[in-house]
């Protein structure tokens, strides 16, 4: 069945004379528009300087914000940055209309360059820009009775004040703070608009967990030109301790453990436990201190600062004690040769001794042999009288034998008391040997010991000892370390007006 042409030509009218219509009707809307836009921005209507209902109430400005992105934290500079949808609305009813069909007008950033916004800014910003590619990054909508809600993309920069004495075990509470530049509390009004502040899902940061973000207006502040409204925002974040356990507590724990080693080293390796209790104490220091670089240089110690300092001393005194051990062998053979030169001594005092009395016995007798019966009779009155020593020199009888007087010379010839003979200890070591002998000899040893049985050394005791009091020391005061940041060392958190700094919060 064939088509008639005229059906075609028909349609075909019918088709172009619709789109003619549709096009001309496009026209006439755009024309519409254009035509609204240059009424409401009239010069003779609207002065984009002046704030809108100038002389009445002032103008409430509602903030939304939509958080892209956050971090990273800074603690050296205690600033934080994020990215962020900005949102504002406001009314102005200069900009009202009515126009059939149409109740929102969008708006690129070209109109807010010609209307009146707020002059808005961060109080605690330190730094922010905003996104030009491939255009800026900021647009407004115009709904009929005159509200209006702008938009714009923003990288900021803002300031936080940092608490770190329970680093890296903190928490940290950062503000930001959103107000007017110029206009005072009579002609603004800031307040947080319904969902506040709203973190996008999957933010996240490496450094911190996001716990909580509270929200705050109605707070004034007041400036040299009056009083100004602000809203706050907090982020309260805690520290994520991963990687401080990993390069930092771990191997510190480890390293002390290692120091322990030289406990079971016999202390006449001298060189082995040295080289230990050296390079442990290095270790430490290299690895607890060295970490300190990228933290700010705060007045007091942190947290990681009494772990590293714990560490370090156990460390350290590891090395002492097997310095003590050292000291006190050394003493203790030192002693022990003072002592066997004492029973030298005595023992050489007691035989000059005993050489003297045989002597005089000698003497005596031939003293009597001489004398005859008067020496008889000083005997039997039991009344002895010794004369002035005189020494007779006596020859050698013919048998070679030497005769009394040369025992008596050979007794003299005897170094005595108060002669001087080198000691094998210094005298500085004598010196520091003083209470050790004096404690020896308050002590006394009333038990003999038993020879047959071999007694444990000095140095062999101390060890001994150390290898459980340095670990069970060790966990007792890492666990109350533990505890004491865990429940009692609070994080301090900044009151509003110390967060708002120089402003003073009502």
């Amino acid at each position: 069945m064939e088509v008639p042409q005229w059906f075609v030509l028909c349609l075909v009218l019918v088709v172009t004379g619709t789109g003619d219509a549709l096009q001309l009707a496009a026209k006439e809307f755009s024309s519409n528009i254009s035509s609204l836009l240059e009424s409401l921005l009239d010069v003779k209507n609207y002065d984009r300087r002046i704030r809108p209902g100038i002389g009445g109430p002032p103008v409430q400005v509602k903030v939304n914000l939509l958080i892209k992105s956050l971090g990273p934290v800074n603690e050296d500079e205690s600033k934080y940055s994020m990215d962020i949808y900005f949102r504002q609305t406001w009314h102005d009813k200069r900009l009202a209309f009515s126009m059939p069909g149409v109740t929102e007008l969008s708006m690129s950033w070209l109109f807010l360059e010609k209307i009146w916004k707020p002059d808005t800014y961060f109080v605690n910003g330190k730094k922010s820009h905003l996104h030009r590619i491939t255009s800026p990054n900021k647009f407004v909508r115009v709904r009929q009775d005159g509200l209006l809600s702008s938009s714009m993309r923003l990288t900021l920069t803002a300031s936080c004040k940092m608490y770190l004495k329970k680093f890296p075990l903190d928490s940290q509470t950062c503000p930001l703070l959103i107000g007017s530049y110029a206009y005072t509390l009579k002609d603004m009004v800031y307040k947080w608009d319904t969902g506040g502040v709203v973190l996008e899902p999957g933010v996240g940061m490496a450094q911190y967990d996001v716990k909580n973000i509270s929200i705050k207006d109605g707070l004034i502040a007041q400036r040299a030109q009056g009083q100004f409204s602000v809203i706050m925002t907090n982020f309260h974040l805690k520290r994520s301790t991963g990687y401080f356990l990993l390069q930092i507590y771990v191997p510190c724990c480890l390293i002390v453990c290692c120091s322990w080693i030289g406990f079971w080293i016999t202390p006449n390796d001298a060189a082995g436990r040295t080289c230990l209790g050296a390079t442990t104490v290095l270790s430490i220091t290299t690895l607890g201190f060295g970490g300190r670089a990228t933290l700010p240089k705060v007045p007091h110690a942190t947290a990681l600062d009494w772990f590293v300092i714990i560490c370090f001393s156990f460390a350290f005194t590891s090395l002492i004690e097997f310095a003590s051990i050292s000291f006190t062998a050394k003493l203790l053979a030192d002693l022990k040769k003072l002592k066997e030169e004492e029973e030298k001594k005595e023992a050489e005092r007691k035989a000059q001794e005993e050489a003297l009395k045989v002597a005089e016995n000698d003497e005596i007798r031939h003293m009597d042999e001489e004398e005859g019966t008067a020496g008889m009779s000083i005997r039997q009155n039991r009344k002895y009288v010794f004369l002035p020593h005189r020494w007779y020199s006596i020859p050698t009888d013919l048998s070679g034998q030497a005769s009394r007087d040369d025992l008596g010379s050979a007794v003299f010839s005897c170094p005595s008391r108060s002669s001087h003979v080198e000691s094998p200890v210094p005298w500085y070591r004598r010196i520091i040997l003083v209470p050790f002998r004096y404690y020896q000899r308050c002590r006394g040893d009333k038990k003999p010991r038993d020879a047959d049985k071999e007694q444990p050394s000095h140095a062999t005791k101390m060890d001994n000892f150390a290898r459980i009091a340095f670990p069970v020391s060790f966990i007792s005061i890492l666990t109350t370390y533990g505890v004491l940041y865990t429940y009692y060392i609070t994080d301090k958190e900044a009151d509003d007006e110390s967060m708002i700094g120089f402003f003073k919060v009502d």
